[in-house]
């Protein structure tokens, strides 16, 4: 059985509310992102969980402020056992090598950007983007949260992109303005693909027949 390259967004208040799906989707999927609410929630031992039932985590967490205070972090990242943590490109050069410097054992480090999929991408913040993956680049993070407008350019600078927005074809959008399919985000070169509703809403369409 071939496992999609998918994070299931775990993007609620408690895990047991997730269960059902997590059941449903172990040995399918790549593994799961957990972001802030369920973290503040639940604590590290959200983390502890889900690494006993052998899930690679997603730590969503988009660390931003001084150097020492996200290399911290990026170290209790690590005893957690995360597998990904991100921390925004706008934390600057310090920050962002300290923390590559910092993680211990398989811990990948994902840069991220002002654009955020909830946001419609006009030339300036193009601009600001591209200059906020070169940064990343030059201080040789492992890889970027890139909105599926932005892939074809991130991909000739990391070889680890992640993708947040992605709907199933004739799916809302919802609140996201910058979307695309999950065939056409791999095809421009995602690595791996974020989804949280298009999956609960579409369950056994996930699972039965949707290919990648």
């Amino acid at each position: 059985m071939l496992v999609k390259p998918v994070f299931f967004a775990l993007d609620g208040k408690t895990l047991q509310e997730f269960n059902f799906y997590l059941d449903k989707l172990k040995g399918e999927i790549y593994g799961v992102k957990v972001g802030l609410e369920l973290f503040i929630s639940e604590g590290p031992s959200v983390i502890e969980q889900l690494k006993k039932k052998g899930w690679i985590v997603f730590l969503d967490l988009k660390l931003h402020d001084i150097t020492n205070t996200v290399k911290e972090a990026t170290i209790s990242a690590s005893n957690l056992g995360v597998d990904y943590l991100t921390i925004h490109i706008a934390s600057g050069s310090e920050a962002l090598i300290e923390a590559n410097k910092s993680k211990k054992g398989d811990l990948k480090i994902l840069g991220v950007s002002s654009a955020l999929t909830s946001k419609t991408m006009g030339k300036d913040l193009q601009a600001k983007v591209s200059s906020e993956f070169l940064l990343a680049s030059k201080c040789k993070i492992d890889g970027v949260i890139c909105p599926p407008s932005e892939l074809e350019k991130a991909s000739q600078q990391f070889k680890l992109l992640v993708t947040p927005g992605i709907r199933f074809e004739n799916e809302s959008s919802n609140d996201q303005k910058n979307v695309t399919t999950p065939k056409n985000a791999i095809e421009r070169g995602s690595t791996f693909l974020v989804m949280g509703r298009s999956i609960r809403n579409n369950l056994n369409y996930f699972l039965n027949e949707f290919e990648l």
